[in-house]
């Protein structure tokens, strides 16, 4: 008993002993079977408790816990272990994208189904998952302004977590963390070109040239005049006659 004693030294011993190695088990840690060894402390009147393989361990813990007790340092991260990156996007796609149909049928899923971001808990999040989640979007052949809109989707999901549901974690999805792909605000050309040094049809003519082919007669009208008020499939597509006003110019 003096040896052992004299290996943990500085250590208040309980008067117990660990059945598994013989030696006196450190005050505040308490055999529970095989491999599991469990530790209390009360903070800030809270009882938190966790278990360990080794008495080393529980003890190491108790003594880094009681430490930033005393500093006020301490985060219970007990609640984080019960939550995911998934379960904080489900959420948020729940509660907060109603009118975001795009985002919820596309970008969303496309983070869900990357199980390895998804799966991570909350208390082991950092910002290696994100860089993993970017690495496997770029490696896939998505293109940088895709990869860059779901990195920000991700971030804008933590930081409403932060502020508005008070889940205690650092947002690693930020772009301050992790750099964003090059290349991702290349501005798009969406004006038709004309062949005026050629005797080729130009992209207007060949655009109608391929919807000609459809079998809803419709689409070529709805092609020209989509071009000509300058708006979205979605926008177009979703006028009726009722939302229209015709009036003869003076």
């Amino acid at each position: 008993m003096v040896d052992d004693t004299k290996l943990l030294a500085g250590v208040v011993m309980s008067g117990r002993t660990d059945p598994a190695t013989g030696k006196p088990l450190p005050r505040g840690v308490s055999y529970r079977g095989p491999k599991q060894y469990m530790t209390r402390k009360m903070v800030d009147g809270r009882r938190v408790q966790e278990t360990f393989s080794t008495a080393a361990q529980a003890r190491r813990w108790l003594n880094e816990t009681t430490a930033k007790a005393e500093l006020g340092q301490f985060t219970d991260t007990r609640p984080l272990d019960k939550m995911t990156i998934a379960s904080l996007v489900e959420r948020y796609r729940d509660d907060c994208m109603a009118d975001r149909k795009a985002d919820r049928i596309g970008h969303i899923p496309a983070i869900l189904r990357d199980t390895a971001l998804s799966s991570v808990r909350l208390s082991k999040f950092s910002a290696a998952d994100v860089r993993g989640f970017r690495e496997r979007m770029t490696a896939t052949g998505y293109a940088a302004a895709t990869v860059v809109k779901r990195l920000n989707l991700l971030a804008s999901i933590i930081q409403h977590a932060i502020s508005e549901w008070d889940i205690a974690i650092v947002n690693h999805a930020s772009g301050r963390v992790v750099k964003r792909p090059e290349g991702a605000d290349k501005k798009r050309n969406r004006r038709l070109k004309e062949n005026r040094d050629s005797s080729l049809p130009g992209e207007f003519e060949r655009l109608i040239e391929a919807v000609s082919g459809s079998p809803h007669p419709d689409d070529v009208w709805l092609v020209r005049w989509s071009i000509e008020q300058g708006t979205r499939r979605g926008e177009a597509s979703s006028f009726a006659g009722a939302t229209l006003t015709f009036s003869v110019a003076p």
